[in-house]
């Protein structure tokens, strides 16, 4: 026979900060340690962005200028048109309102 103490069979519960284990496990929405990107001419664009995904096929739905040769409009998850050198992944323009 196995003798097991409450304490060893409560684990360290769900970690949801509510009273169930250490309340490590969930940060409740506050995203900690995590940084909102902030885009910058010349800067190289995060490679996410590089996907089809984020590509900008019809400029023009969009009301954006015709992107340069080897150039791509891209949109990012928080709206911004971003024109990027294909080749490189560097920023070229940057549409925070439009």
């Amino acid at each position: 026979m196995l003798a097991v103490s409450p304490a060893a069979l409560a684990g360290k519960g769900h970690g949801h900060g509510n009273g169930h284990g250490n309340g490590n496990g969930h940060d409740n929405g506050k995203h900690k340690g995590w940084k909102k990107h902030g885009f910058n001419r010349g800067e190289h664009i995060p490679v996410v962005y590089l996907e089809r995904r984020y590509y900008i096929e019809d400029y023009r739905a969009h009301r954006l200028a015709p992107p340069p040769r080897g150039h791509r409009w891209v949109r990012t998850d928080d709206g911004k048109y971003v024109l990027i050198a294909v080749a490189t992944g560097i920023i070229a323009d940057i549409l925070l309102h439009h």
